[in-house]
């Protein structure tokens, strides 16, 4: 199996403070509680399921690989070894660009949550097409400006930009248990309630589950920048463990405290956490509260961009340094020793994607933020899924050529091979699921315009895959 062709170096920065903070801020996304929370109680057991059976394998399979190869590239790296540079290609392909959709919703999510900032005078922005369009470019070009320049800086906002994680995250905690104590909940919790119905939209119930999934990917991040961390085998795993604790902790509770403190149905999605705080804020005098924690919000979104933009600029320089993709992805910055020329195209292709769903409509209904935001939320995760089949087959197919007994510091998920292919198996099948559940179209939405915006851009991404693939292999 070749190898990338020649040596390239690069500084390291991050420790496991460092590493924590990043998965906390890249993957852990308050928003999904807020979409969650729109079907009811049976998002705590979707939650749990979620979590079980999508997590665990993922936690599994990131720390033991990252334990044993922290390559430059991450999942990427692992289905090249595990499988050639043929299905490495289509795996990172997929892994850099479903981040081109998910930059410009994590960022419209922010849009949404800034304006709380200001009360209710300007929340009629959060529809505004040039509101959302400038709000989304600046902050996209701020976080590759600041990713050239490397991650010394840029790992000073992920840190600072975790608060927009860990304070919205405690107040709307602490809102719901006020809430429960003073006013009783809002919405009604009982065994039962909490069974997702079969008789009421089942399917709509059902289909969010992709996005729980989808809310406890990322963990991978640090591995994709491996060269860049102190002690990678020891370091990335715990990074991994650690915040994979946390965002179990804020999804679940986060999910209950919404729906304690708001009856349901009563918020929106975009800027569900600020209201449920706000609402509770209010009720006691203390009405900025949702102000601030919208603030927050906007933070952690642009942190969170930030990390991601890092993170899967790696994917394209990985494939252009191993000749995958055009070389010129390959080249690092002469002064900080960054990906900028990866970091430039993709900045560029998620700026062209923002337009095309903000502005481009299949059906003669105009497409609204919302239906641009559900298209490219469920465009991440079906591009994003694919990637994950490759994680738990390498999972698998890298243990077997590995020596009988772990190296020193090295990783091993346990239960030998038994709990492995019980890992990896119910990885497998938790993927399969999300990426089938995509295609439900979300209620409200227009579901031509929905289904043919998700068939034409995901069939117009392989294609041009294909094409680059070709090209750079000639």
């Amino acid at each position: 199996m070749s190898e990338p062709s020649r040596p390239v170096e690069f500084i390291k920065t991050l420790g496991l403070r460092d590493v924590v903070l990043m998965n906390v801020v890249a993957v852990v996304g308050l928003r999904w509680i807020a979409r969650g929370a729109r079907v009811g109680p049976p998002s705590v057991t979707l939650w749990l399921l979620a979590g079980l059976a999508f997590f665990v394998p993922l936690a599994a399979a990131v720390s033991e690989l990252a334990s044993r190869h922290p390559d430059q590239g991450g999942i990427y790296a692992w289905t090249r070894r595990a499988f050639g540079p043929g299905h490495g290609y289509v795996c990172g392909w997929c892994l850099w660009v479903n981040n081109l959709f998910y930059f410009p919703s994590l960022l419209l999510f922010g849009a949404a949550n800034a304006l709380a900032i200001f009360g209710t005078r300007y929340a009629a922005l959060a529809e505004s097409r040039t509101y959302s369009v400038v709000y989304v470019l600046v902050g996209l070009w701020l976080c590759i400006g600041i990713n050239v320049v490397g991650l010394r800086v840029g790992k000073w906002l992920q840190n600072v930009g975790s608060l927009g994680t860990w304070v919205p995250a405690a107040l709307l905690i602490g809102a719901g248990a006020f809430a429960f104590a003073r006013f009783g909940s809002a919405t009604p919790f009982t065994p039962a309630s909490m069974v997702p119905p079969v008789d009421v939209d089942f399917l709509g119930t059902l289909s969010l589950w992709s996005a729980m999934c989808f809310a406890f990917s990322g963990f991978e991040i640090t591995s994709f920048v491996g060269q860049e961390v102190k002690n990678p085998t020891r370091t990335i795993p715990a990074g991994v463990l650690i915040a994979g604790l946390a965002t179990a902790v804020i999804y679940i509770l986060g999910s209950a405290s919404v729906l304690v403190a708001v009856p349901q149905g009563s918020f929106s999605e975009l800027s569900g956490i600020a209201d449920a705080v706000d609402l509770v804020g209010g009720r006691v005098g203390l009405g900025a509260l949702g102000g601030l924690t919208g603030g927050l919000l906007a933070l952690g979104a642009l942190a969170g961009t930030a990390s991601w933009v890092a993170g899967a600029a790696r994917v394209p320089f990985a494939a252009g340094v191993d000749r995958a993709m055009p070389a010129v992805l390959g080249r690092l910055h002469p002064r900080y020793k960054t990906p900028y020329v990866a970091l430039i195209v993709q900045g560029l292709a998620a700026t062209a994607i923002l337009l095309a769903s903000v502005f481009l409509s299949f059906t003669s209904r105009q497409t609204s933020i919302q239906d641009a935001y559900d298209i490219m939320v469920n465009l991440t995760i079906l591009i994003y899924f694919v990637p994950y089949l490759y994680l738990f087959v390498a999972f698998v197919r890298l243990r077997s050529e590995a020596p009988a007994r772990p190296a020193p510091g090295e990783i091993r998920a346990p239960g030998g091979r038994p709990g492995l292919w019980l890992l990896a198996g119910t990885g497998v099948l938790a993927t399969a699921v999300s990426i089938a559940l995509t295609f439900i179209p979300p209620p409200g939405a227009s579901v031509v315009n929905y289904e043919l915006s998700l068939l034409l851009q995901a069939a117009a991404i392989l294609a041009i895959g294909r094409i680059f693939y070709r090209r750079a292999t000639e």
